[in-house]
């Protein structure tokens, strides 16, 4: 039986034109080849990953960054989920300043195998550099072990403390076990007291730096960041008698401290003797001028007595102390004396980022009314800031132009970094001015960027989603049913919430559903006429289209549409004139 069955394929195989008996061959062979060589491959990839990542050690040691970065990389593009990989891609990308750090640095976080040490390496670079959206999403991400350890907690602090943030950054620091607080805990503590502006929370901060500063100090260093709150606090808020204590502190400075201390005993002094503040402000100026006028300057500088720090130090003494440049540039600038500040940076402006060099120089310009000057200076500064490899670039030139009370410039830099979508960028929250303002210049089609950017950063905060999906609807940037499926969500969760309601409504009418549109709205029970004009528009828009109103209707016809964003007038406009009404 075997023999027969062995004759009939053969003949079956003579029988079979001779193209097809090579093609079947070409197919047998291949296939033989690829598993005989399919072990063979996977052997030499293993090898050379393991070769890849070897030689990313050793760049590492011999501190060539770049090659460590692209050999880690090629290492994780493999397929191989390393976490050798990831540390070294992180430590690489983080000394290169690559913009893909962030990146890496969550990923890193959020690896299976991480240890807290590489959480917290992480968490610490990025805390400072990213959007607080993502900084928040990593925080929840972490484990509640490392929540509620004073290493972790007071990093993310920090930057809560840094964005005004200080009762989520109270809420933080309390959360770790008070048996498990440090110092460096408590000072933060302080800090959010400090930060509250009231005159309760300056009073309790001193008490509590009287308590717990160290009672003496071997070296600077010991008391370092005590000095740096009570820097912090208004001269005028000083109490004596709260600070008693850290008086006997300051008046037995350890060698080698410089004036720094003595210059905090003036501070209070200042601030406790102010109708001799004129005598104790010369003796401290004719004290410390030559013998430590950084440190003099930062005093100057703190009590806003910029025009006596200007009087006190000239442009040539940055020669042989060049730390004095940031203070004299910004006494300069608070003081408004602009024709001082073009041969200081002439002459010192090497010191500072180009970018930010530009924009002292777009400030000159616009204090003294040279609008072309200003534009050129501004625009590449822009540019520059663009270019940087310095997350906070953009940030900084928003933060000097709002400080010099130019809002154009101020906005256009703002809306320059969330394009960009780095840096340490405020929550969705606090964009309200700034999306406030765009909205009244017309500017639709930025909104949507910043939402979508923004998306990335807070993908779960309703109020944006609900923005983004009204602006794509009007735009008709995403395809009509999956923004309804998003929104239809969000309006079960939220079924009283006016935005979320009209948003629907207004996705169920530009997908050409106006009944179902009429009934969302009708479940709202509520005055049209209290309606925002968007939503007022979409409201009669749909009243006409259900049959319920005519196009000649005074609602209608005396509509203010000029008023309407160009979206929203060009989509109901639109809807009005092309779409048949529902019999």
């Amino acid at each position: 039986m075997i023999r027969n069955f062995i004759e009939t394929i053969c003949d079956r195989w003579a029988n079979l034109h001779s193209f097809v008996r090579f093609l079947m061959l070409t197919v047998a062979v291949a296939g033989l080849g690829l598993l005989a060589a399919n072990p063979g491959y996977r052997a030499f990839k293993a090898w050379r990953v393991e070769r890849n990542l070897v030689a990313a050690r050793k760049a590492v040691e011999e501190v060539r960054m770049d090659d460590a970065r692209d050999l880690s990389l090629a290492v994780l593009q493999a397929g191989d989920p390393r976490l050798e990989a990831y540390q070294i891609l992180e430590k690489a990308t983080a000394a290169l300043r690559d913009p893909r750090h962030g990146d890496i640095a969550r990923a890193l976080l959020s690896h299976p195998e991480s240890t807290d040490e590489d959480r917290l390496n992480c968490f610490r670079s990025i805390a400072p550099e990213v959007a607080l959206g993502l900084l928040g999403q990593a925080w929840s991400r972490l484990p509640a072990g490392c929540q509620q350890e004073p290493r972790f907690a007071t990093v993310f602090a920090d930057r809560l403390i840094a964005e005004g943030r200080l009762s989520e950054a109270a809420a933080v620091l309390l959360a770790v076990p008070e048996a498990a607080r440090t110092s460096t805990v408590e000072l933060r503590l302080i800090r959010v007291l400090i930060g509250s502006g009231k005159r309760e929370g300056y009073d309790e901060a001193q008490r509590l730096i009287a308590a717990k500063m160290p009672a003496a100090a071997a070296d600077i260093a010991d008391i370092a960041e005590w000095l740096d709150l009570l820097e912090t606090l208004p001269a005028l808020g000083l109490q004596a008698k709260l600070l008693e204590p850290v008086r006997r502190v300051l008046e037995n400075p350890p060698s080698g401290a410089g004036g720094r201390m003595a210059l905090m005993l003036v501070r209070m002094d200042y601030a406790a003797n102010f109708s001799r503040s004129a005598g104790i402000l010369e003796d401290a100026i004719g004290r410390w001028r030559e013998r430590d006028p950084e440190s003099l300057a930062d005093f100057l500088g703190d009590l806003g007595l910029y025009q006596r720090l200007l009087e006190t130090f000239q442009a040539n003494r940055l020669e042989q102390h060049p730390a004095l440049f940031p203070r004299m540039l910004e006494a300069m600038e608070r003081s408004g004396a602009w024709e001082q500040v073009v041969p200081l940076l002439e002459a010192h402006g090497q010191r500072l980022p180009k970018f930010e060099e530009l924009a002292h120089r777009a400030l000159v310009a616009a204090k003294t009314a040279d609008a072309a000057a200003r534009d050129a200076a501004w625009n590449a500064a822009i540019a520059e800031a663009t270019a940087s490899s310095l997350p906070t670039a953009l940030l900084t030139l928003q933060r000097l132009a709002r400080e010099a009370e130019m809002p154009d410039e101020a906005e256009q830099a703002m809306v320059a970094a969330i394009r960009l979508g780095r840096g340490p960028l405020p929550l969705y929250a606090e964009l309200k001015p700034l999306l406030s303002s765009l909205a009244q210049q017309g500017r639709d089609n930025t909104l949507l960027e910043i939402c979508t950017s923004y998306l990335a950063f807070e993908p779960d905060n309703p109020v944006l989603l609900t923005q983004f999906a009204y602006l794509a609807c009007l735009n008709s940037v995403i395809e009509l049913k999956t923004i309804l499926k998003a929104m239809e969500a969000l309006a079960a969760g939220f079924p009283k919430e006016l935005n979320i309601q009209c948003v629907l409504a207004t996705a169920y009418l530009c997908d050409g559903q106006q009944t179902k549109a009429a009934e969302t709205f009708e479940r709202l029970e509520l005055d049209p006429a209290e309606l925002p004009p968007g939503y007022r528009a979409a409201f009669l828009t749909t009243q006409v289209l259900t049959l319920r109103l005519a196009k000649d209707d005074p609602l209608i016809t005396e509509f203010p549409w000029k008023s309407l964003q160009p979206s929203e007038r060009k989509k109901f406009t639109e809807l009005l004139r092309t779409t048949e009404p529902e019999r």
